[in-house]
This record gives structure tokens, C-alpha cells and sequence, in this order.
């Protein structure tokens, strides 16, 4: 669990020398952020984190220009943002998959390059959590997910180009 004061970090380390230590950066330390990141790096090999605001319960987004952090939001709708997993498009953009906690709903997020755009993908019974996004050839989403509590099923979410197509993966009771 998170404690009050916790703050979003990057620890960055090199395998290839073991003389090499680790380097700690702060990218977010308003109130109590940090929670279900997820990272990516972009073409050039800066990262890109998506996160949970705990405190303001919203989805944020954070980028390394090189010399700097930014930080975004990415959702601010209430309770949204844990269990979040993030890809780049081919050409850099940030997409994001996550659990929408006021609804029990499965979001994605997507920037244009102008804003962010998000949509509710599956809002059939408690689902959304732990997810996991990648994208096809095409660019297209495809999202694993646990469908909760009450119906305990491993589920599939993939856009075809024109809306999402959902299905059960596993149901196992155990």
C-alpha cells in the first residue's frame, strides 16, 4: 500500500558495468502519486511513465525531454487511473490502458499529438484490472485484463478499426 508522501521515480541502472550505480530522480512528489506505473522508452531511449495520482485519483503521464520531466494529466474523471500499462506508437505517441475505480470499468487513453483522447472499453461487471497493452502491426490496441472479483475471468479487448471486440479467455472459478 501507499503511504501519504509518496512520489513518482525513475531508477535508472546499467547492467553492462557493475561499477555503474544506481541513478534516483524525482518525477512527481505532489502528495501521494507514484502508484501502478508503467514505463516505456521512446525512439531516442527516454522514458515515458504512466501513473496513478493516488491522492487527486488520476491517471497521469510523465516524459523525460532530455534534459527535463514533464508531467500531464492524462484523466482527471474521479478514481481512474490504477492498473495501468502504456505502449508507444511507432511514431512516439503514449497509449494507455487502466482501471476506471468509480465504475469498474476498462479505459484507454490516447494522445493525438494534440490532446488526449479517452474511451471506456468494457464496462461489463468489475473489470479492468491488471492490465496489459500492446499494439498490432496496424498500430491497433489490444488489451489483457482481469475481469474482477465477481466473475473471476482473464478477458481480451481488441479494436478492429471501428469499436472494441471483447472476449472471455479463461473463467476458471480458481
Amino acid at each position: 500500500m501507499a503511504s501519504a508522501g509518496m512520489v513518482a521515480m525513475l531508477i535508472v541502472g546499467s547492467a553492462a558495468a557493475a561499477s555503474t550505480s544506481w541513478q534516483f530522480q524525482t518525477v512527481d512528489s505532489v502528495g501521494d502519486t507514484g502508484q501502478f506505473t508503467s514505463l516505456a522508452l521512446d525512439a531516442a531511449g527516454n522514458p515515458r511513465i504512466a501513473y496513478y495520482d493516488r491522492g487527486n485519483r488520476r491517471l497521469c503521464y510523465a516524459s523525460w525531454s532530455g534534459s527535463g520531466w514533464a508531467t500531464e494529466i492524462v484523466d482527471s474523471s474521479a478514481w481512474v487511473g490504477s492498473n495501468c500499462s502504456l505502449v508507444l506508437t511507432s511514431d512516439g505517441r503514449p497509449c494507455i490502458s487502466y482501471l476506471d475505480t468509480t465504475n469498474y470499468d476498462l479505459k484507454y487513453a490516447e494522445w493525438d499529438g494534440w490532446k488526449w483522447s479517452t474511451q471506456t472499453v468494457d464496462s461489463y461487471g468489475d473489470v479492468g484490472w491488471s492490465t496489459s497493452l500492446a499494439l498490432d502491426n496496424l498500430g491497433r490496441p489490444h488489451i489483457s485484463y482481469w475481469a474482477g472479483y465477481r466473475t473471476n475471468r482473464v478477458k481480451y479487448a481488441a479494436w478492429n478499426g471501428s469499436s472494441w471486440l471483447t472476449e472471455v479467455v479463461d473463467s476458471d472459478s480458481g
